[in-house]
């Protein structure tokens, strides 16, 4: 065959790398619309082309992850890892899936893979830390978010994580540290305001979590939780008229809260308002779980206490 015969028949041959380049763009624009199926078949056809294509591999163990098919989402992941081992991001992200399918001693291993590439990275790093709190291996996730903070210092949510993680490990006193830490950075941070009181509150603390109470609700006025609460740590410090006027508060925005209608009954018995504390139990047994035994005793135990003294 001459010259110009090859080149007629190469003219008509498909270009593969091209059409597979085209099929993954095709895939990216339906991952942006999260239409994940769709997204899925133009992947097949990137692979189909171009099997040691690792991007696209990694792209089917994602999307196989957000779909819960974890056989097919790891086979894919480990297809990228082998075509591409020195990638870290395929580590964690496969990391990451298998943490979906709660295989967290798996995904430790990921994480840890992802870490010795990119020892680092403050994404794996935090990433690692949230694993390790889910498999409630909280002590260890404070050690990684320790070196976190080391990083990048001035970034709240960091310091606001490992707070969290040492709350759940029941060191409230360290908690309430980093939660200070947290709002030193951000003031305005509403939600460590309030965990700071509730970790105050749980080493007795009451007289500072009613100092940081009122913080959350400087910056944060329909926060109900940290009203309440603030109720709770006045009423353990004899406080029974502010006590009182933080559950009455509370019950203007949850009129129907079992809970805030007890602690109201509890103080006005302490403030020896009988009448009025026998009708807030009786509001608290209306409103109350059937399944919340624990309450339920409790408002009757009270409420015949009220009633007692009324009489007497």
């Amino acid at each position: 065959m001459g010259l110009f015969g090859r080149k007629k028949e190469n003219k008509g041959e498909p270009n593969s790398a091209a059409e597979a380049a085209m099929w993954f763009s095709k895939a990216s624009q339906n991952l942006k619309l999260n239409q994940y199926g769709a997204a899925l078949e133009c992947f097949n056809k990137v692979t189909e082309l171009d099997p040691s294509n690792p991007a696209a591999w990694h792209e089917k163990g994602r999307i196989y992850a957000i779909l819960k098919k974890e056989a097919q989402s790891m086979n894919c992941y480990d297809k990228a890892i082998e075509l591409r081992p020195d990638s870290a991001v395929y580590y964690h992200n496969k990391g990451d899936a298998l943490v979906s399918f709660k295989k967290f001693d798996e995904a430790d291993e990921c994480f840890e893979k992802a870490l010795s590439l990119a020892p680092e990275d403050v994404i794996y790093l935090t990433s690692h830390a949230a694993m390790l709190a889910m498999a409630k291996k909280y002590r260890e996730a404070d050690e990684v978010m320790k070196k976190v903070c080391e990083i990048e210092p001035l970034a709240p949510e960091h310091w606001f994580n490992r707070a969290n993680y040492l709350c759940e490990a029941g060191e409230f006193e360290s908690a309430a540290a980093f939660y200070r830490t947290t709002v030193e950075i951000a003031p305005g941070h509403a939600v460590s305001q309030f965990n700071c009181g509730n970790c105050l509150s749980k080493i007795g603390k009451y007289e500072e979590a009613v100092f940081y109470y009122d913080k959350a609700l400087k910056y944060e006025r329909s926060m109900t939780g940290a009203m309440n609460n603030k109720g709770l740590a006045l009423s353990c410090l004899g406080k029974h008229d502010a006590a009182y006027d933080c559950f009455r508060r509370v019950l203007i925005a949850l009129p129907k809260d079992a809970d805030a209608w007890y602690n109201k009954g509890y103080e006005l018995l302490m403030l020896e308002r009988y009448s009025e504390a026998v009708n807030a139990f009786d509001c608290a047994l209306s409103y109350a779980d059937a399944d919340n035994r624990e309450l339920i005793e409790k408002a009757r135990e009270k409420k015949q206490e009220a009633v007692s003294k009324n009489i007497g």
